[in-house]
């Protein structure tokens, strides 16, 4: 990162959640660790341009709730970049989130309401991408139980779904 350029702290906590995705659609990120996020739940209702179930970071307003990401270190490009790829759905919003012990401020994207629909069902590679950067991350157990308990469907576009499947199988041990 060149010193000119400024950085932001990124909570990923879908599929960016696993580095070897973010890295694919950004170049290299420095990820800083797990971090939660209280007052928040992971949900699959947000709707995705595939017409799937994609990851929001639901505000609850309950403090027992958390949200856990990954937190990494983006500069200006990369940010603009995700403001991109995430599109219209989503809208970038800065939040204090946990990490190691104190409260940092991190940017992360929430669905809008017109984006979020019930009964919205992941696909199962989009699925795999939170799974293991969930496990990538160590999160805690009870966390992974959620992710695991979401149901999924295989994605009728093959070609898509072997693609993913790719990116996931090349994540490599964090940095």
């Amino acid at each position: 990162m060149r010193s000119d350029t400024r950085s932001t702290l990124y909570l990923g906590y879908g599929s960016n959640l696993l580095a070897a995705r973010l890295e694919r659609r950004l170049g290299y990120c420095a990820r800083l660790g797990a971090a939660s996020l209280p007052g928040y739940a992971l949900r699959f209702h947000k709707r995705g341009r595939d017409g799937s179930g994609k990851c929001d970071a639901f505000r609850t307003g309950d403090p027992a709730d958390r949200l856990w990401g990954g937190v990494f270190r983006l500069d200006d490009r990369q940010l603009a970049e995700l403001d991109r790829i995430e599109g219209p759905g989503y809208e970038r919003a800065t939040v204090a989130v946990i990490l190691d012990g104190r409260s940092v401020a991190a940017d992360l994207y929430v669905a809008r309401p017109e984006a979020r629909a019930r009964g919205l069902t992941p696909y199962d590679w989009y699925k795999e991408f939170v799974l293991a950067g969930a496990r990538e991350l160590a999160l805690p157990r009870n966390y992974l139980d959620v992710i695991e308990a979401v149901p999924s469907v295989p994605d009728p576009d093959r070609a898509r779904a072997a693609r993913n499947r790719l990116i996931r199988r090349s994540a490599t041990p964090v940095r």
